[in-house]
Protein backbone atom coordinates (compact mmCIF):
# COMPACT_ATOMS: atom_id res chain seq x y z
CA UNK A 1 0.00 0.00 0.00
CA UNK A 2 2.78 2.00 0.89
CA UNK A 3 4.47 1.99 -2.59
CA UNK A 4 0.86 2.51 -4.24
CA UNK A 5 1.01 5.77 -2.25
CA UNK A 6 4.74 6.56 -3.03
CA UNK A 7 3.48 6.17 -6.53
CA UNK A 8 0.48 8.52 -6.64
CA UNK A 9 2.63 10.78 -4.26
CA UNK A 10 5.71 11.16 -7.51
CA UNK A 11 2.86 11.21 -10.19
CA UNK A 12 0.96 14.50 -8.52
CA UNK A 13 4.69 15.85 -8.13
CA UNK A 14 5.94 15.56 -11.74
CA UNK A 15 2.49 16.92 -12.78
CA UNK A 16 2.93 19.74 -10.22
CA UNK A 17 5.91 20.60 -11.20
CA UNK A 18 4.53 21.16 -14.90
CA UNK A 19 1.30 22.92 -13.60
CA UNK A 20 3.34 25.40 -11.35
CA UNK A 21 6.16 26.14 -14.03
CA UNK A 22 3.28 27.73 -15.77
CA UNK A 23 2.00 30.13 -12.66
CA UNK A 24 4.55 30.98 -10.68
CA UNK A 25 7.51 32.67 -11.76
CA UNK A 26 10.32 31.59 -9.31
CA UNK A 27 9.62 28.46 -10.41
CA UNK A 28 9.81 29.49 -14.53
CA UNK A 29 13.09 31.53 -14.10
CA UNK A 30 14.85 28.50 -12.23
CA UNK A 31 13.25 25.91 -14.94
CA UNK A 32 13.98 28.06 -17.75
CA UNK A 33 17.71 28.11 -16.55
CA UNK A 34 18.30 24.21 -16.94
CA UNK A 35 19.60 23.47 -20.39
CA UNK A 36 17.72 21.24 -22.18
CA UNK A 37 18.39 17.84 -21.59
CA UNK A 38 18.65 18.34 -17.76
CA UNK A 39 17.84 15.30 -15.66
CA UNK A 40 16.68 14.74 -12.31
CA UNK A 41 16.15 11.21 -10.92
CA UNK A 42 14.32 10.36 -7.38
CA UNK A 43 15.05 6.78 -6.86
CA UNK A 44 12.61 5.75 -3.36
CA UNK A 45 14.39 2.65 -3.65
CA UNK A 46 15.66 -0.54 -5.86
CA UNK A 47 12.09 -1.75 -6.32
CA UNK A 48 10.34 1.20 -5.48
CA UNK A 49 8.61 3.67 -7.60
CA UNK A 50 10.89 6.52 -9.18
CA UNK A 51 10.55 9.60 -10.78
CA UNK A 52 12.56 10.51 -14.17
CA UNK A 53 11.96 13.68 -15.28
CA UNK A 54 13.97 15.38 -18.42
CA UNK A 55 13.85 19.10 -19.79
CA UNK A 56 13.13 18.70 -23.36
CA UNK A 57 12.69 21.38 -25.68
CA UNK A 58 11.80 23.95 -22.78
CA UNK A 59 9.39 21.60 -21.37
CA UNK A 60 9.96 19.12 -18.52
CA UNK A 61 8.91 15.51 -19.32
CA UNK A 62 8.24 12.67 -17.76
CA UNK A 63 11.05 9.29 -18.71
CA UNK A 64 10.14 6.10 -18.57
CA UNK A 65 13.96 4.60 -19.28
CA UNK A 66 15.39 3.60 -15.76
CA UNK A 67 19.26 3.90 -17.59
CA UNK A 68 18.93 7.41 -18.98
CA UNK A 69 21.33 9.73 -17.38
CA UNK A 70 20.74 12.33 -15.24
CA UNK A 71 22.46 15.22 -13.96
CA UNK A 72 20.89 14.98 -10.58
CA UNK A 73 20.23 12.15 -8.54
CA UNK A 74 18.35 11.65 -5.09
CA UNK A 75 18.61 7.86 -4.28
CA UNK A 76 16.60 7.35 -0.47
CA UNK A 77 18.90 4.64 1.50
CA UNK A 78 15.61 3.39 2.52
CA UNK A 79 11.87 3.30 1.11
CA UNK A 80 10.07 4.75 4.62
CA UNK A 81 12.68 7.78 4.40
CA UNK A 82 11.28 8.12 0.90
CA UNK A 83 7.79 7.77 2.54
CA UNK A 84 8.25 9.90 5.37
CA UNK A 85 9.73 13.20 2.64
CA UNK A 86 6.73 12.08 -0.02
CA UNK A 87 3.85 12.02 2.59
CA UNK A 88 4.84 15.78 3.95
CA UNK A 89 6.39 14.20 7.05
CA UNK A 90 8.94 15.31 6.61
CA UNK A 91 10.79 17.82 4.82
CA UNK A 92 13.71 17.48 2.20
CA UNK A 93 16.12 19.62 3.97
CA UNK A 94 15.86 17.63 7.18
CA UNK A 95 15.86 14.32 5.07
CA UNK A 96 18.92 15.80 4.19
CA UNK A 97 20.94 16.76 7.11
CA UNK A 98 19.87 13.08 8.52
CA UNK A 99 21.66 11.68 5.68
CA UNK A 100 18.04 9.85 4.34
CA UNK A 101 19.63 10.30 1.17
CA UNK A 102 22.01 10.38 -1.71
CA UNK A 103 22.71 13.23 -3.83
CA UNK A 104 24.58 12.11 -6.77
CA UNK A 105 25.94 15.58 -9.03
CA UNK A 106 26.33 18.95 -8.22
CA UNK A 107 24.80 20.71 -5.41
CA UNK A 108 24.43 23.61 -6.33
CA UNK A 109 22.27 21.87 -9.63
CA UNK A 110 20.03 19.87 -6.68
CA UNK A 111 19.53 23.16 -5.13
CA UNK A 112 17.73 24.46 -8.13
CA UNK A 113 15.70 21.77 -7.87
CA UNK A 114 14.77 21.78 -4.42
CA UNK A 115 13.94 25.30 -4.30
CA UNK A 116 11.50 24.20 -7.15
CA UNK A 117 10.36 21.29 -4.99
CA UNK A 118 9.44 23.61 -2.15
CA UNK A 119 7.34 26.06 -4.00
CA UNK A 120 5.37 22.95 -5.86
CA UNK A 121 5.22 21.28 -2.36
CA UNK A 122 3.55 24.86 -1.16
CA UNK A 123 0.92 24.90 -3.90
CA UNK A 124 0.57 20.59 -3.51
CA UNK A 125 0.07 20.53 0.49
CA UNK A 126 -2.12 22.42 2.56
CA UNK A 127 -0.80 24.99 4.53
CA UNK A 128 -0.82 23.23 8.32
CA UNK A 129 1.91 20.13 6.64
CA UNK A 130 3.73 23.52 4.35
CA UNK A 131 4.89 25.18 7.55
CA UNK A 132 5.92 22.04 9.45
CA UNK A 133 8.06 20.83 6.42
CA UNK A 134 9.15 23.83 4.81
CA UNK A 135 10.89 26.88 6.27
CA UNK A 136 9.22 29.38 3.96
CA UNK A 137 6.22 28.75 2.51
CA UNK A 138 5.60 30.71 -0.63
CA UNK A 139 2.12 32.36 -1.14
CA UNK A 140 -0.14 30.52 -3.68
CA UNK A 141 -0.98 33.11 -6.78
CA UNK A 142 -3.55 30.51 -7.51
CA UNK A 143 -6.00 28.64 -5.58
CA UNK A 144 -5.18 25.23 -4.18
CA UNK A 145 -8.37 23.59 -5.75
CA UNK A 146 -7.47 25.13 -9.41
CA UNK A 147 -3.80 23.83 -8.93
CA UNK A 148 -5.20 20.16 -7.68
CA UNK A 149 -8.00 20.66 -10.95
CA UNK A 150 -5.11 21.27 -13.56
CA UNK A 151 -2.76 18.56 -11.74
CA UNK A 152 -5.26 15.84 -12.43
CA UNK A 153 -6.48 16.74 -16.01
CA UNK A 154 -3.09 17.18 -16.98
CA UNK A 155 -3.00 21.07 -17.72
Amino acid sequence: MKKLIAKIVLFFLYRGFKVVYKIDDKVKNEIDNWYDGYGIKIITSINGPSLYIKKENGKLVRIKNKEENAEIEIIFKNFNSAFLLLTGRMGISKAYAEHRFLLKGNIMDAMSFVRCTDIVESYLFPKIITKRILKEVTKRKVNIFIVYIRVIIGG
